[in-house]
C-alpha cells in the first residue's frame, strides 16, 4: 500500500484510541467522500480509459467478484437466517474490492506499467460501474424499506456517483473536460483515498461486533481468498495473455472498497459490520495480497 494511505489509517487509528473528536466527523466525511471526492474521481479518470476485447476480462473478473459475493451474502444469510441490512453488507463490502487505491500502486509494483493499464480498466469499467449501478440497486434492496422500480430508479440516478459517470460517459468523445476545470477536479478527487483510510482507523476496533461473527468472517474469507480463486478459474477460459489474468486476479484479491462499506453505513446497513469487514480485511491484505502474488508468479 501506498504509505502515505497507511499513514493515515495509522492516523484515524491513533485518534481513536488517543483523542477525541466530534460525533459528526466521520458521517460528515463519508459525505464529503461520497457526494464529491468520488465523483470528482470518476469524471477525470473514465472518460481517458480506452476498451479493447482484452478489457472484458478485467471487467468481468470484477462482476464475478461482486455476483459472487451476492450469492454468498443469499445463501448464508438463509441459513443462518440474516436480516437484509447484513445480507446487504456482505454483499456490498464483500463484492466490491479496493482496486483502485490499494489496487494501482501494487499492482505497478508487481507487473509494472503494463499491468497497471489492466488495472485501470478493471477499476474505473470495472469496479467502479458496479458501485454505481447494482452496488445502489443491492443498498436500496437491503435498506429495510420495500423498494418499488420507481424509488429504485430515482435512487440510481440521484447517486452522485452513477451521475458523474453519465458525464463521463458524454463527455469521453472529447477526451475529458479542458485541464483548467480537470486539474482541480482531479486534485479533489485525490482526498478520497486518505480521508477515506482515515476513517476506516476512526473506526477500526480489534473486538468484532456482537452477534455478526459469521457475516464478518464470511465476507473477508470470500473477499480475500474465495473471490480471486473463483475469478482464477474463470479467467483461465478466457484465452486472454498472462498479464491480464494475472492482474485480474490480483485485482480480485484487494480488500473491500471503501466507498463500498461508506454507501452500507450511510444507508444504515449494519454500519459496525460493513467498517469491521472492511478493516480486517485491509489488515489480513497485507499478508494475503503477496501470498497470491506468488502464487501466480509460480503458476504462470
Amino acid at each position: 500500500m501506498n504509505p502515505l494511505l497507511l499513514i493515515c489509517l495509522l492516523l484515524g487509528i491513533a485518534a481513536r484510541r488517543y483523542l477525541t473528536f466530534p460525533e459528526q466527523l466521520v458521517p460528515s466525511i463519508n459525505w464529503w467522500l461520497i457526494t464529491i471526492a468520488l465523483p470528482c474521481l470518476i469524471i477525470t479518470l473514465i472518460p481517458h480509459t480506452v476498451i479493447t476485447k482484452e478489457s472484458l476480462v478485467p471487467i468481468a473478473g470484477m462482476w464475478c467478484v461482486f455476483i459472487g459475493a451476492l450469492g454468498v451474502a443469499l445463501i448464508l444469510g438463509k441459513i443462518f437466517s440474516w436480516s437484509k441490512e447484513v445480507i446487504g453488507v456482505v454483499a456490498l463490502v464483500g463484492g466490491i474490492g479496493n482496486t483502485s487505491f490499494m489496487g494501482y500502486p501494487i499492482v505497478e509494483s508487481y507487473y509494472g506499467a503494463s499491468g497497471l493499464q489492466i488495472a485501470v480498466i478493471a477499476d474505473q469499467v470495472g469496479s467502479f460501474i458496479i458501485l454505481s449501478t447494482a452496488g445502489v440497486i443491492t443498498m436500496t434492496l437491503c435498506a429495510g424499506q420495500r423498494p418499488t422500480a420507481k424509488m429504485i430508479i430515482k435512487r440510481v440516478l440521484s447517486f452522485p456517483p452513477f451521475i458523474a459517470l453519465c458525464v463521463s460517459i458524454v463527455i469521453k468523445p472529447f477526451n475529458g473536460l479542458p485541464e483548467f476545470l480537470e486539474t482541480p477536479l482531479a486534485q479533489i478527487g485525490a482526498t478520497l483515498s486518505p480521508l477515506a483510510l482515515f476513517c476506516v482507523g476512526l473506526q477500526i476496533s480489534l473486538r468484532p461486533p456482537r452477534g455478526v461473527i459469521v457475516p464478518l468472517f464470511s465476507g473477508v474469507i470470500w473477499k480475500l481468498a474465495c473471490a480471486p480463486l473463483i475469478v482464477w478459474g474463470v479467467v483461465s477460459l478466457t484465452g486472454s495473455t498472462g498479464l491480464t489474468q494475472q492482474v485480474t486476479i490480483i485485482e480480485a484479491a484487494m480488500a473491500p472498497m471503501i466507498a463500498a462499506a461508506i454507501m452500507a453505513q450511510r444507508a444504515g446497513l449494519q454500519p459496525a459490520l460493513a467498517n469491521a469487514i472492511q478493516g480486517y480485511a485491509i489488515l489480513l491484505s497485507f499478508l494475503t495480497l503477496p501470498i497470491w502474488h506468488i502464487l501466480l508468479v509460480k503458476s504462470f
